[in-house]
């Protein structure tokens, strides 16, 4: 399974659908809600930390909505990572490469697109396969005038 995947859940919410605009998707990609839209859309590597988010249950194509769990914040999740994991990188804050991978720079991003919070890797180094927890916001930015 590529993207992302829910593995561990302090609550039990089920999936849903959610309005989008001509989606495509596949399961496992991560989308978001963005301050002044009415759909979902696929996260990218631009997408910020304080965007609503979830993760897509069913493949979709040109669809008006589609099957997801939206995230809280607090659930772990296992990720596609564009590099190797590394032990040293748990803690550090991460920008997605798009809907289904983290940008594993092996730095600590502190800019407003860090996305993704690694607390351990999953596998073999070159698995490239993170975990942690999608930082999920309200979807306002909290530096907006």
């Amino acid at each position: 399974m590529a993207g992302f995947e829910i593995i561990a859940d302090i609550s039990d919410r089920p999936a849903r659908m959610l309005p989008t605009s001509s989606f495509t998707g596949a399961v496992g990609d991560l989308i978001e809600l963005t301050a002044g839209s009415a759909t979902w859309a696929a996260c990218t590597s631009t997408s910020n930390y304080f965007s609503r988010k979830a993760i897509v249950m069913e493949a979709t194509t040109s669809a008006a909505n589609v099957l997801a769990i939206e995230l809280t914040g607090n659930e772990l999740v296992k990720a596609e990572s564009a590099n190797n994991g590394a032990a040293a990188d748990n803690g550090d804050r991460m920008v997605l490469t798009d809907s289904n991978a983290v940008n594993n720079t092996g730095t600590d991003n502190t800019s407003q697109t860090a996305a993704f919070l690694q607390v351990r890797f999953a596998g073999a180094a070159a698995d490239k396969r993170i975990v942690g927890y999608v930082i999920v916001g309200p979807g306002v930015d909290p530096d907006a005038t």
